[in-house]
């Protein structure tokens, strides 16, 4: 398992690799865009999206904000999946200023374009029923 923890959170980290802490520094830059732009690079039609699985260390809100922004609600996935776990734990840690919890907030984001959901422990089940 502590090859596959990833997070942006150094304490947490620290917290869960202790003193093989510096064991588990792997920086990696990456190219980051938007979910529009990466289905447009990829020639995919959002409408042609099933299921999305999104597990990005509880920026998921980030994503879903920006997701809601770019795709028209006609174009939405009608599933999407992803984890709440670590959201919960960045909560405890470090607060949204000015908002609710990121699950709270993820949840209603999602709410808003008529998901629903099912609680499978560590993550949800988000499903859309227009």
């Amino acid at each position: 398992m502590k090859f596959q923890i990833g997070t942006l959170d150094c304490e947490h980290s620290k917290r869960f690799f202790n003193k093989d802490f510096d064991l588990c520094i792997l920086q990696d830059p990456l190219p980051c865009n938007s979910l529009e732009k990466l289905l447009s690079d990829h020639f995919v039609p959002a409408e042609h999206i099933a299921m999305l699985q999104i597990d990005i260390e509880g920026y998921e809100y980030i994503l879903l904000d920006g997701m809601f922004k770019e795709i028209p609600d006609e174009s939405l996935p009608p599933v999407i999946h992803f984890e709440h776990k670590v959201m919960k734990d960045q909560d405890m840690v470090h607060p949204l200023v000015n908002r609710t919890s990121r699950v709270d907030h993820t949840k209603e984001l999602l709410s808003s374009r008529g998901y629903h959901f099912y609680d499978e422990g560590e993550d949800y089940l988000a499903l859309r029923l227009v």
